[in-house]
């Protein structure tokens, strides 16, 4: 699984390698890596050495450290880059509706993708959600429908790096600005206004009507684009 390194690029032949056994498939999501000591002898490194690059892999989603010391796969590779995507949002002094501009062209082209690739099972599941959505009356629930149903979209999408920054992007979101959309799910009227985008939206999919599913992603993200003005003070 690991070959000895040749010693020019260390961290980034080490990185290198853990990273083409997750691709090849030789290491799959949950999979624990072979032991520290295993690992260093196999690469002809010391184990401080490895312990740095576990470190940045860790950082970047890509391992999960248990206590112990133990690492393995992350079971959820998709978010690897929410990290990233927080440290480019520090560093260029960014605001949450910059992201949300980032998130909302990511989600309108997952929109189309989704009315080109929607199989009956992809429009049964969506269907569901919306039932489920328009039967609670919890708002902590529908809030985590409403994931579901654009984690579902972006998954319909078949593009895992759309897929993987777009979620990136909307965990960003929330995280600055914390219940976001608990707070949507409170307002009455917004909740009645919100239902029936995501209704049209699931429709257009369903529909193999891609324009029509652009034209309701947008409408969408700027309803959501004006709460987060609303929420920040903009």
């Amino acid at each position: 699984m690991f070959t000895e390194i040749r010693k020019e690029n260390p961290f980034q032949e080490i990185m290198d390698q853990i990273l083409e056994n997750v691709q090849s498939g030789k290491l799959h999501k949950g999979d624990a890596l072979p032991a520290e000591r295993v690992m260093a002898e196999s690469l002809g490194i010391s184990r401080p050495m490895l312990r740095e690059v576990l470190r940045a892999l860790n950082i970047l989603g890509v391992i999960t450290t248990v206590h112990g010391g133990a690492n393995y796969i992350s079971e959820n590779l998709e978010n690897s880059m929410i990290r990233p995507l927080s440290i480019l949002f520090r560093l260029n002094n960014s605001s949450v509706y910059q992201n949300q501009q980032l998130r909302a062209a990511l989600e309108v082209e997952c929109a189309i993708l989704a009315a080109r690739n929607c199989s009956p099972v992809d429009a049964a599941e969506l269907q569901l959600i919306i039932a489920k959505l328009d039967a609670s009356q919890d708002e902590s629930e529908r809030a985590d429908l409403d994931r579901q149903l654009h984690i579902k979209i972006g998954e319909m999408a078949k593009n895992p790096m759309i897929f993987g920054v777009m979620s990136a992007s909307a965990q960003l979101t929330e995280n600055i600005i914390t219940g976001i959309r608990a707070y949507i799910m409170q307002k009455q009227q917004s909740v009645a206004h919100v239902d029936e985008q995501h209704r049209n939206l699931v429709s257009a999919i369903i529909s193999h009507d891609e324009e029509l599913a652009e034209n309701c992603m947008k409408e969408h993200m700027r309803t959501i684009e004006n709460y987060i003005k609303e929420i920040s003070g903009m």
